[in-house]
């Protein structure tokens, strides 16, 4: 069965829609039906955008613009686009459906326009025009109360617009939802409150104040309200679909109306005719779907649901949705009751399911063949069909005397049940499928002994065997086999076989036998129709006696070589090659056949042996020696050069593999050209001369045989190169100071492949390569040079003639820093040379001291005067010519020392009761190297001075500034600087310093003298006296006494702070030991 596939387009589909497909194929019988599939058609340009533009003018500079989504989108929105006056003022994507355009002009005139793009492309809108207003009120406030008394209505209150023309009146109107289709205006005239009804319950309002003058009007910003909920209003009806038999799945939708939170629905259910419905479901929160498994459901029945939804206001009641349970399989079929008419056929009648669970819209009758072994199963063929409104049928088909178990079954929508077994046996017929007979040879073809076997199919019980020759009786009886006697050998036999029950007989076809054969004789030889040089046709008849069918004919072939290799005649009368073999020939009187791929002039021997069942038989052989032939095998000539002789070469050749006659003569081909002589056969090489050198040349050998010639495949050779003929002189093409660019041409015989080109500048080779040009670069300016070109070739180099060049001048190079004498304090005198390479002519030179030119001219020193002491200076000669100029790197050179001057005080800073900070700078004239500072310390009480050197080797020195470590707390001192160069030195005046202080020193202890107390009289009060610290160390601020007793863990206590050298204290412990301390 071949299953062709079907396709075809699908015509009037909306873009970007979801579409089921269901395949339904349909038989006479009835229809099925494939799985759903869903398919999407692709995007194209959307359609409809901004069909219906909304915009709001908050002032006379800011525009808000609206648009909702095309009315036929036709795909995914990607992108809006908003343009005005032709510019692209915004860009958003498809959550983006206004935008607020700011920065326009008073009284002026826009024009607008919104692209929509999809996958499928971009549509434009139609132009929208805005005129802006030349005035209007500015500054407008939202709503300041708001007030939601019902569901249905809001009280608004707002103030006036804080910028508005005060001499005309101001007109208010309240606009709600401007982002939305359905956009609501009421008018509040100049009042500033309003009440807005006709509002609807639970919703959300965005509530902008709108002012207005005679030039205009302006919107200010606005705010939500939520109006109160009411009971929600116009509840759709479920939808309910069958998913199974007894199972239905239940979806609904919210109100149109919900006027505020759906708190539950509840959904009830009631079989169609009642009214009693049942609260099947709860629904509190989730998906809004039930699915209803009860096991009230019955299969194939009605059923009526409905949804009822309630808020905190109230409910709202959908209307009823009927529905129908799906089919469930039939059940309880009875068997059918059988009946054998003939025996092809039976008779079937039966009743309807006990329960069809749905409609029945078939019967299927089916039956199965009783097998004779057990252990074979029985297929179960569904032999008829009937619509379901049938309840009999005749089963067609059937097995003659064979017995079948036979069952019905019913069919609906959602399965099928079958019916018991029943068994019939069918009525008798005549034989079917009686076989020919098997026959055995016997008595050499005198008699036939013949089997046959029972008929497969006998349709009954065989009650007799009868066998006919050409219509007549031989046998009779229920035996089944029979020797056939006085019959001739190799005749034919025409015989017929028959079977018989009680119904009626059957025949075979006629069948026809013959007598054994035997081996044929008297065949004769084949005939030479032609000959060629590799073929040799030849044609032959039958034997005299066949004595049998013919069934092969063999023709043999051998060469004369091949039998003179035979071991005795009778293997030679055999051997032979079977070239041909015809099989089952027709009863012709003549055959042939062409013999090929024999070799010319070459001997051949044919034979003809001939086949029948019984044996075979050999003709005699005969002779036929094939005609000449043009040679084969005909090797590629060699050809080799001839060492040193680039115009000549050496051909030669070897005689062909198979010459298929005698060969002639040889003849050379070159270049597809002959040569106008031949050699004999016996010259097998030849020297070809006066070639062309590097030329490449093909060559073939032409042997012949009288019956044709043979030409050889090509052997190609190039000859040897030589050196070229001509070489021209290279190019200049620029020349400059250190280079020069040149370039060459091929030559124009170049009598092989130039390998390379060698240039030689002064008998010197400065490049070798293939390339036709080469910058010569590295060269001395302003110098001459002699170039020659050699083209080379593997036979040789020729050269070019030899052509001069001189370089063009380059700026000097290798000029020296000048040499300086210091020839005093104020004066250096400068000499210079020339430089190493001048590159030209030079024309003069510049001396430069500290980069200021100090002199120009030709000459090669120079004596600078007016200069300072111990000053270094920079000298830079430059030397020119007509190319440019070079520089000298820097000389330098300093001026004799001096002694410096200009030493400024040091400054000195204490930074302890022993140390102060000496820091000093370079004198203002150093006038020479400075190799030593010394700082001078004295102290003015005692006239001792004490210096310090510091040399270059110091630290100090680079820093200049020291510690001086060792002085007196609180004393002064006086510091100066001398700095020296090698030719004398210089101090600065004297700086004054005072050291810090230091705690006091050398303090004495006190004396105790122990006197009575002046009320107890007891001798408890010491008076303590004492002498100034050695080393007060600064100036004294007072004295401090303390005092402890001798008890273990006892703490000084302060009696006396005071700058008084004495002290009395009272009040002590008789008989105790103090301690005192100052």
């Amino acid at each position: 069965m071949t299953l062709q596939r079907r396709t075809g387009p699908i015509p009037c589909l909306q873009p970007y829609t979801d579409y089921r497909f269901v395949l339904v194929a349909c038989t006479a019988v009835g229809c099925g039906a494939s799985l759903p599939s869903t398919q999407r058609t692709l995007q194209s340009l959307p359609a409809g955008v901004w069909s219906r533009p909304r915009h709001v003018i908050i002032n006379t500079s800011v525009v808000d613009l609206y648009w909702d989504q095309p009315s036929q989108p036709n795909g995914q929105i990607s992108r809006y686009r908003l343009t005005r006056d032709g510019h692209t003022i915004f860009t958003g994507d498809h959550r983006d459906q206004n935008y607020t355009d700011s920065g326009l002009l008073p009284n002026h005139r826009y024009v607008y326009e919104l692209d929509a793009t999809t996958g499928g492309g971009t549509s434009v809108s139609d132009r929208y025009v805005i005129q802006t207003p030349a005035s209007c009120p500015d500054g407008i406030l939202p709503p300041h109360s708001v007030t939601v008394p019902d569901p249905h209505s809001i009280l608004l209150a707002w103030t006036p617009p804080a910028q508005f023309n005060s001499s005309q009146p101001v007109n208010y109107s309240i606009l709600l939802n401007l982002k939305n289709n359905s956009v609501i205006t009421r008018q509040a005239g100049q009042d500033l409150h309003l009440s807005v009804t006709g509002l609807e319950p639970f919703t959300t309002y965005y509530i902008r104040v709108q002012a207005c003058q005679i030039e205009g009007c302006g919107v200010g910003e606005g705010v939500y309200v939520q109006t109160l909920e009411a009971p929600p209003e116009s509840l759709p009806s479920p939808t309910v679909n069958a998913v199974g038999a007894n199972i239905l799945e239940i979806h609904w939708s919210p109100p149109d109306k919900p006027n505020g939170l759906i708190t539950s629905y509840h959904i009830y259910r009631r079989p169609l005719g009642t009214e009693e419905e049942l609260l099947v479901f709860i629904w509190s929160r989730g998906p809004l779907e039930f699915f209803d498994a009860s096991p009230d459901l019955r299969s194939f029945s009605y059923f009526q649901y409905r949804v009822h939804a309630h808020n905190s206001k109230g409910s709202v009641l959908s209307p009823w949705t009927l529905v129908q349970t799906l089919e469930a399989m039939p059940e309880d079929m009875a068997p059918p009751i059988a009946t054998p008419t003939s025996a092809y056929s039976a008779r079937l009648k039966w009743q309807e399911p006990g329960n069809p669970n749905g409609l029945i819209t078939h019967y299927r009758l089916a039956y199965k063949k009783h097998q004779q072994d057990p252990t074979l199963n029985s297929t179960t063929v569904t032999a008829l069909t009937v619509q379901g409104s049938v309840r009999e049928a005749t089963v067609f088909g059937l097995e003659p005397y064979t017995e079948y178990s036979i069952c019905v079954e019913a069919v609906n929508g959602a399965g099928s049940v079958a019916s018991p077994w029943v068994s019939i046996r069918t009525l008798e017929a005549s034989p079917a499928g009686l076989a020919n007979f098997t026959v055995e040879q016997r008595e050499q073809g005198r008699a036939l002994l013949l089997n046959w076997d029972q008929p497969p199919a006998p349709n009954g019980v065989i009650t007799m065997y009868n066998l006919f020759n050409e219509g007549n009786l031989e046998f009779s009886g229920l035996s089944r086999n029979f020797l056939f006697r006085r019959l001739e050998p190799w005749t034919t036999y025409t015989l017929t076989l028959e079977a018989c029950t009680s119904a009626g007989c059957t025949r075979t076809p006629p069948q026809n036998f013959t007598t054994a054969a035997a081996p044929p004789a008297s065949q004769p030889p084949p005939t030479p129709l032609f000959i060629g040089s590799d073929h040799v046709s030849l044609a032959w008849g039958p034997p005299s006696q066949p004595n049998g069918p013919i069934g092969e004919y063999f023709l043999l072939g051998r060469s004369v070589e091949e039998r003179g290799r035979g071991r005795s005649n009778e293997e030679e009368i055999e051997r032979g090659k079977v070239l041909f073999r015809e099989s089952s020939p027709q009863q012709i009187d003549t055959f042939s056949y062409t013999v090929t791929g024999l070799h010319p002039w070459t001997q051949y021997e044919f034979s003809i042996r001939t086949h029948n069942p019984a044996g075979h038989t050999l003709s005699p052989w005969v002779t036929v020696t094939t005609r000449q032939a043009p040679p084969r095998g005909f090797a590629t000539p060699t050809v080799n050069h001839v060492q040193g002789r680039p115009t000549e070469v050496l051909v030669s050749w070897t005689p062909p593999l198979e010459p298929s006659g005698i060969i002639l003569s040889y003849r050379i081909q070159r270049n597809n050209v002959s040569f106008s002589f031949s050699f004999d056969p016996t010259v097998l090489s030849y020297t070809d001369e006066d070639l062309l050198p590097f030329s490449t040349y093909s060559y073939a050998i032409i042997a012949c045989t009288s019956e044709g010639c043979v030409t050889s495949p090509y052997a190609n050779i190039t000859t040897l190169e030589a050196p070229p003929a001509i070489v021209d002189a290279p190019t200049l093409n620029s020349i400059t100071s250190d280079s020069i660019n040149i370039s060459w041409s091929k030559p124009l015989t170049q009598n092989g492949e130039v390998t390379e080109y060698v240039l030689r500048l002064n008998d010197e080779e400065v490049y070798h390569g293939e390339g036709l040009n080469f910058v010569l670069s590295g060269l001395q300016p302003h110098t001459s040079y002699h170039l020659v070109l050699l083209a080379c070739t593997r036979g040789g180099c020729t050269p070019s003639a030899t052509i001069s060049i001189a370089t063009d001048e380059a700026p000097p190079t290798g000029l020296h820093a000048p040499s300086l004498t210091v020839t005093g304090s104020e004066s250096v005198e400068v000499a210079w040379r020339a430089p190493e390479h001048a590159n030209g002519i030079i024309t003069g030179y510049e001396l430069r001291r500290n980069g200021e030119v100090i002199y120009v001219g030709t000459e090669t020193r120079y004596h600078d005067f007016t200069l300072f002491p111990s000053v270094e200076y920079s000298y830079v000669v430059s030397a020119n010519n007509s190319k440019g100029a070079v520089s000298s790197m820097a000389a330098t050179a300093r001026t004799h020392p001096s002694a410096p001057s200009g030493v400024a005080l040091p400054t000195v800073q204490p930074v302890g009761p022993s140390q102060v900070r000496v820091e000093w700078n370079t004198p203002a004239r150093p006038n020479g190297d400075i190799v030593s500072y010394t700082v001078y310390q004295r102290d003015p009480v005692q006239l001792s001075i004490n210096h310090t050197v510091f040399t270059p080797e110091n630290g100090a020195f680079t820093e200049r500034q020291t510690t001086l470590h060792g002085l007196k707390p609180f004393h002064r001192y006086e510091v100066r600087v001398e700095a020296c160069t090698a030719l004398g030195c210089s101090s600065s005046d004297w700086s004054s310093v005072l050291t810090l202080e230091a705690p006091p020193a050398g303090q004495t202890a006190p004396l105790l003298d122990l006197q009575p107390d002046s009320h107890t009289g007891l001798q408890t009060t010491f008076l303590l006296t004492w002498s100034p610290p050695a080393q007060p160390n600064g100036r004294l601020l007072h004295y401090e006494v303390y005092r402890k007793d001798n008890r273990r863990g006892a703490t000084a206590t302060l009696v006396h702070r005071n700058l008084s050298a004495a002290c009395k204290d009272e009040g002590l412990q008789p008989y105790t030991t103090y301690q005192y301390q100052v």
